[in-house]
């Protein structure tokens, strides 16, 4: 519900036009109050229990939306998440975390909310994440917001509030989100199953080399995109950029990779080309799949990608 209110007032000349006036704010405040009681209260990271169910839009059959839910444990806006879940079956079920783009500097969870139902209707817990932009926030408080969420995910209250099973957990992100996903997965060693490490990743053409190494010749907006969520003007002498390049992180026990890209993509599908020869020649299995046409990140979602990004998943996570 909106309201808006004007910030100037008139005079009145007569005092039951003045009466009449305060009655109807009267009613507007109480139609702000009942509309507010409406919203669940979030819990706090960590805490016993969870939010009511509060959806935003109608989800489709099946698919319960939880929105809003702290995973941080502050009262940052930028650091909630919603929940889309199949209906609760009383057994442990796979989840994804999926990550919207936006250059790290725009957009939030509403622009992936068909995506987070979708794998939900595919039998996937789906943890729909917003995180910290710049330019208020700046490298590493992004991966440092998603790996939170994760850490969320894997705690006991959560796991056994939405029925996961926190050995089987995947991570899906697309543009910018696809560099956080990436770089969730490509980070640490050992076991794919518990701390903060996943067992599949999911990355629609997400740059995966910050340092213009790989496409030198990239579209002059990525690459400010990409000096401003670095906070460096030369991306070539930066720090950061390599520390943030999942394709300079890749070992041979990351998870397995679905790649989908743009054979005309805003992120050139070099990059992603790129992390799947790496990969490949640290013996991890990965898929790529390339939608024709001038699209990027979830644009490149066709009926076909949406089945194939399904079935890995379930390969991966179990059903």
């Amino acid at each position: 519900m909106a309201t808006h209110i004007s910030p100037a007032w008139q005079r009145f000349r007569h005092r039951g036009r003045a009466l009449a006036a305060l009655s109807a704010l009267a009613v507007a405040a109480a139609a702000l109050t009942a509309c507010s009681a409406t919203k669940a209260t979030p819990t706090a990271a960590g805490a016993q229990g969870a939010p009511a169910a509060v959806a935003r839009s109608t989800p489709p059959p099946g698919v319960v939306v939880t929105a809003d839910v702290p995973y941080a444990g502050t009262p940052n806006r930028q650091q909630q998440l919603d929940v889309c879940a199949p209906t609760a079956t009383g057994k442990p079920r796979p989840a994804v975390l999926l990550i919207h783009g936006g250059g790290w500097h725009s957009g939030d969870k509403s622009t992936v909310e068909d995506t987070c139902e979708w794998l939900a209707q595919s039998g996937f817990v789906t943890f729909n994440i917003d995180y910290r932009l710049w330019p208020a926030a700046r490298y590493p408080a992004q991966p440092d917001d998603a790996v939170a969420a994760l850490r969320f995910l894997r705690a006991p209250a959560t796991v056994a509030h939405y029925e996961i099973d926190p050995t089987r957990i995947g991570v899906f992100g697309g543009s910018a989100g696809g560099q956080l996903a990436a770089s969730i997965a490509l980070r640490g060693t050992g076991p794919l199953t518990s701390g903060d490490r996943v067992a599949a990743l999911v990355d629609l053409s997400g740059p995966m080399d910050l340092t213009g190494s790989v496409t030198p010749h990239q579209d002059a907006r990525l690459t400010v995109d990409e000096q401003q969520f670095l906070n460096c003007r030369n991306l070539a002498r930066c720090a950061a950029a390599k520390a943030a390049s999942p394709l300079r992180a890749v070992t041979p026990d990351d998870p397995p990779t679905f790649i989908g890209q743009a054979t005309v993509d805003f992120v050139p599908r070099e990059q992603g080309d790129a992390l799947a020869r790496a990969l490949t020649d640290a013996g991890v299995p990965v898929t790529v799949e390339t939608t024709r046409g001038q699209l990027h990140s979830f644009a490149v979602l066709t009926p076909k990608m949406r089945t194939d990004i399904a079935e890995f998943l379930h390969q991966q996570l179990g059903q």
